[in-house]
């Protein structure tokens, strides 16, 4: 089991960050960053932690056991596009541990500290919907630093370990700032063999939202990418000076016209996803119309929904046709 075990790591964790690798567009459009505080709870692996150690030095310290206790954590991350994610994180845990030195039975403490790099897959569209599931699966290195009693050479010392972690857990956002997630994870050290688990609850600071795309002329044609707010057909600011441009640009042209072309994440089923995108093609046409006067004549609207794999998370594209 623990052969396989080993042969199966290194190719879920190549999976993952292969997913994290997203193209160049959707790295500039979709990317933001996040810090995640946590706290939970760890459990140990009673006896594996420390055998290899005790029977290669004649360790004095014999029979260990552990006391399960909480961990606390921080994640910084960078949200490589609207499913993926890689994270840097270190996790803390300091346990009770009951240990038979030299005929008799002592209480001691063991700190364990553990810092990893982590990918995350996302189920669905974590900017189009405020909750999603998520797999992570990451590696890194890890250290238990026991209390020493004495200067014995055959003392316990601290222990480390190369920690492989893989789980699943939930995301649900409030806003596009501020959420919550928890997840459940098994951690796996080579070097000891030991199998542990660890369950946390986290907040969730975004410090960043996917960048619209901004203006740009060739031609004689401008566009510009209109982003709405979380799960909703509202734009996220009618006064965004990339619309002002647009009606200036039609006021100023009589022969000028705006298309719009709404897209949707790949979440939903097809329907449901094509009635979205033209939701929010109706949603950005009426502030054109209703807050600046443009002619509802000169401005036409196309849904996309989730087809032509050009999937904009909560954006619909504006351009101007002379």
């Amino acid at each position: 089991m623990k052969k396989r075990m080993k042969s199966l790591i290194p190719q879920a964790l190549g999976a993952c960050v292969l997913a994290s690798a997203a193209s160049s567009q959707a790295f500039l459009e979709n990317s933001s960053f996040y810090l995640v505080p946590s706290v939970g709870y760890h459990y140990t692996d009673e006896m594996d932690h420390f055998d290899k150690y005790q029977k290669k030095h004649e360790a004095t310290v014999k029979d260990i056991e552990f006391d399960d206790g909480p961990i606390y954590g921080i994640s910084f991350g960078f949200q490589t596009n609207a499913y993926t994610a890689i994270e840097f994180a270190y996790n803390y845990s300091n346990f009770d541990i009951v240990a038979n030195d030299n005929g008799g039975e002592k209480k001691r403490e063991t700190s364990y500290h553990y810092v990893h790099v982590d990918a995350l897959y996302y189920f669905s569209d974590i900017y189009e919907n405020s909750f999603s599931f998520y797999i992570p699966v990451g590696l890194g290195w890890a250290k238990n630093d026991p209390d020493r009693k004495s200067d014995d050479p055959k003392e316990l010392k601290g222990i480390e370990d190369t920690v492989f972690n893989f789980g699943v857990g939930v995301q649900y956002m409030f806003g596009e700032h501020f959420g919550l997630r928890g997840d459940i994870r098994g951690l796996y050290g080579f070097s000891q063999e030991n199998f542990d688990a660890i369950a946390q609850v986290g907040v969730v600071f975004r410090f960043g939202v996917p960048m619209p795309m901004g203006m740009a002329a060739d031609d004689g044609i401008k566009s510009a990418d209109i982003r709405f707010k979380l799960n909703s057909t509202e734009v996220v600011n009618p006064n965004d000076p990339d619309i002002l441009a647009l009606v200036d640009a039609v006021k100023n042209n009589p022969n000028a016209n705006i298309k719009i072309l709404a897209y949707s994440d790949r979440s939903g089923n097809t329907n449901y996803n094509m009635k979205l995108s033209q939701r929010r093609a109706d949603s950005l046409k009426n502030i054109l119309v209703n807050n600046y006067g443009v002619d509802p004549d000169r401005v036409y609207t196309k849904a996309f929904g989730d087809q032509d794999g050009m999937s904009r998370s909560r954006h619909a594209v504006a351009i101007v046709e002379y």
